[in-house]
Parts: C-alpha cells; sequence; structure tokens
C-alpha cells in the first residue's frame, strides 16, 4: 500500500491543499481590505463552496471518461490560476469569479484525487490507506492559516499570495511522478469495462453509492455545528477560549486515522461507522452539557476520534459499492454528500440558535448524529449495501 505513488499523491494533494487552507484565512480579509461589503464578503465563501457542491456530479463523470490524471491537472489548474490572479487589482465581479473557478477547481483535484487513491489501495486496506492519506488534511489544518496570517501581518498581501501560489506550482512539479501509474491504471481500468460501463455524461450520480452518501449527509449534517457555533457557545456559556477543544480534536483525528488498519483487521466498516459515529454523539452530548474546559476538552477527544474513523469508512463503502469503472462518479456522490450537509447544515442549524438557544444546536445536532447510526444499521440489516463484508 504505501507505494512511491501513494506518497507522490499524499505530498502532492498537501501542497494544494496548504495553498486552500492559506486562502480560507487571507480571502475573506483581502475583500474587506478591498471595501468590499459584508455581504460581498461572505458570497466568496458561498460561490466557493456551492460550485464545488454543483460541479461534483460533472467533476465524477469527467474522472471516469477522461481519466484521473486530466482530471487532476485540470482541477489544479482552475485553482492556480485564481490563486495568481488575485495578485493583480481586480473588480468586484472578477474577484467572486475567482473563487467560482477555485470551488470548480478544488471539486475536480479532490474527486480525481480521492478516485486515485481508490484505485493504487488494496481493497482489504482501503479504509486504512484513505485515513492515512487524509491525514495531510489534519496537519495542513493546524498550520496553514497561521502561516498565511502571520505573511501578511509581517511582508502584507502580495506575499502571502505569492507563498500560495508557490504551493500551487509545487503541486504540479509533485503531479508529474503519478501520470505513468495513473495511466496505467486507467489503461487496467478501461480493459476491464464491459461495452455497457460507459453510461454517458447523463449517468453523473452513482446509484450505488448513494445510500453510504446518504449516510454520511446525516452524520455531517449534525456535526458541521462544530466549526460554525463552538466558539460562540464557548463565549456564552463561560468557557473561554475553545481552541483546546480543537487541539484536543486534531491530536485524537490524527491518532484515529492511524489506528484505522488495526481496526479493519478486527472490525467491519459497518461497526467501525457505528464505534464512531457513537464517539461523536457522546461529543455533542458533552458539548451540551459542559460546564468546565476540561470536560470540553473530553468532547473534543471524542469528536475527534469519532469523525477520524468514520469518514475513511463511510468513503470506502461508498466506493466499493460501485462498479470499477463507475468509482469517479461514486467519489463525487460521496463528496457532493459532504458539500451539500456542510453548505445546509449550518444554515439549517442557525435557524435551530435563532428560533433556541445555542445550547439547543447540539442537543439537535446529536439527535442527527444518531440518525446516521439508525441508517448505517437499517442498510447493514436490510442488505441495503450493493456488497456484502460491509
Amino acid at each position: 500500500m504505501y507505494s512511491r505513488t501513494f506518497f507522490a499523491l499524499m505530498l502532492s494533494n498537501a501542497s494544494l491543499r496548504v495553498a486552500t487552507m492559506m486562502l480560507v484565512a487571507l480571502v475573506p480579509l483581502y475583500a474587506f481590505d478591498l471595501g468590499l461589503s459584508p455581504a460581498e464578503v461572505g458570497l466568496t465563501s458561498t460561490l466557493y463552496f456551492a460550485t464545488a457542491a454543483l460541479s461534483r456530479p460533472l467533476a465524477g463523470w469527467l474522472v471516469d471518461a477522461k481519466g484521473r490524471w486530466m482530471a487532476m491537472l485540470l482541477g489544479a489548474s482552475f485553482f492556480t490560476i485564481g490563486t495568481g490572479l488575485y495578485l493583480l487589482s481586480l473588480p468586484v465581479w472578477l474577484f467572486l469569479a475567482l473563487r467560482a473557478l477555485q470551488g470548480a477547481g478544488f471539486s475536480l483535484n479532490s474527486t480525481a484525487v480521492g478516485t486515485l487513491a481508490t484505485d493504487i489501495i488494496p481493497e482489504k486496506k482501503l479504509a486504512e490507506g484513505l485515513g492515512i492519506l487524509s491525514l495531510e488534511q489534519t496537519v495542513v489544518t493546524i498550520f496553514a492559516p497561521g502561516l498565511a496570517l502571520t505573511l501578511r501581518e509581517v511582508a502584507g498581501y502580495e506575499t502571502a499570495f505569492g507563498v500560495a501560489l508557490a504551493f500551487c506550482l509545487m503541486n504540479f512539479l509533485l503531479r508529474i511522478p503519478l501520470a505513468k501509474p495513473a495511466k496505467e491504471v486507467e489503461r487496467r481500468r478501461r480493459a476491464s469495462m464491459s461495452s455497457a460501463a460507459n453510461r454517458g455524461f447523463l449517468q453523473l450520480v452513482e446509484k450505488d453509492a448513494w445510500r453510504p452518501a446518504t449516510v454520511m449527509l446525516c452524520f455531517m449534517f449534525g456535526t458541521t455545528c462544530v466549526n460554525t457555533f463552538l466558539a460562540a457557545y464557548g463565549q456564552q456559556q463561560g468557557l473561554g477560549n475553545v481552541g483546546l477543544f480543537f487541539v484536543a480534536s486534531g491530536v485524537a483525528l490524527a491518532i484515529s486515522r492511524l489506528l484505522m488498519g488495526w481496526l479493519r483487521r478486527r472490525m467491519s466498516l459497518t461497526a467501525i461507522v457505528c464505534f464512531g459515529v457513537l464517539f461523536s454523539a457522546g461529543s455533542m452530548a458533552l458539548i451540551y452539557f459542559s460546564a468546565s474546559m476540561a470536560m470540553l476538552i473530553i468532547a473534543g477527544a471524542c469528536f475527534g476520534l469519532g469523525a477520524g474513523v468514520v469518514s475513511p469508512a463511510m468513503n470506502s463503502i461508498s466506493v466499493l459499492s460501485a462498479k470499477p469503472e463507475a468509482r469517479g462518479r461514486a467519489s463525487a456522490t460521496y463528496f457532493f454528500a459532504l458539500d451539500v450537509s456542510t453548505a445546509v447544515g449550518a444554515w439549517v442549524l442557525g435557524l435551530v440558535a435563532s428560533a433556541y438557544s445555542l445550547r439547543e444546536v447540539f442537543a439537535v445536532s446529536g439527535v442527527l448524529v444518531l440518525g446516521a447510526l439508525l441508517l448505517i444499521l437499517w442498510l447493514h440489516c436490510t442488505q441495503r449495501l450493493p456488497r456484502k463484508g460491509f
């Protein structure tokens, strides 16, 4: 599993992820400094995530029809072009259009990378491999935003965007070793395809992956409250700075990803998902009843452990539910569920907070997370998952 191709994929994706997280921190501040209104600043995020979500089905089709390598390069190109143009003085409409372009690039790249990973990782170790591959996301999330803000303070926006652009260009260099293995995978995949396998452009969503993707939709719909409302809730409850929650969560997330191989050898994927969902629901309960920072730190550890195993396990189930020639669409269906849950979940839970209180948001979120548990158990017990052994 730990081949040269695997590590090249991990490093190349990490370099683009650094640029992505730097821009997450920089773009809203840059937009305010350009004189954009709060509504226009909000549009920078809305357009990015909305375009990413809407382009997922097309990205899945493109990955299957044109190949992983082509889709990766196209997505990275979109993102790099957008990053480079931030160095210029732009009108508001073009600034917003660049965020939409980068959203499409992010969608193409992440779908292609996720699909290629499922091609090169043995099926029996898929959950473990996807967990290790996503470790870079945890590490990058810790330092990239801080790097961006430090560069902005010390050297200004031009330098900060320049460094982000350098990481984008580094991504292209690190993708070069992936060309040969990606094309070899594509050759084998096409040789094994049946004549009816190419179902055309209109088959954008993989029918065998939508059930497990729905489980992830329900799970992420509930857990999106943490990033959106926890900081405000901590202040409201007099708990102070909730940064230690995210530190505990990040450490636990990394540990859980490293433990995926050990868990997979002892448990089915469904059992791993149930294990993770229970930890996540427990985290929501601990947040709801938190009266001290110590309890909040324990909640963070539970949250990280839960999310760390649920994501790679459900990703594996979604992809392995589909035929090999449809893995691009299966990956896109899975990521589309994540995009929709993140975009819609925060808004719906915000309505709950407005109608009741921030505290009640975490109670509702806990119920939604448990809904994912009931759904995966129902799919498993009624044998509605396409493959046995899950």
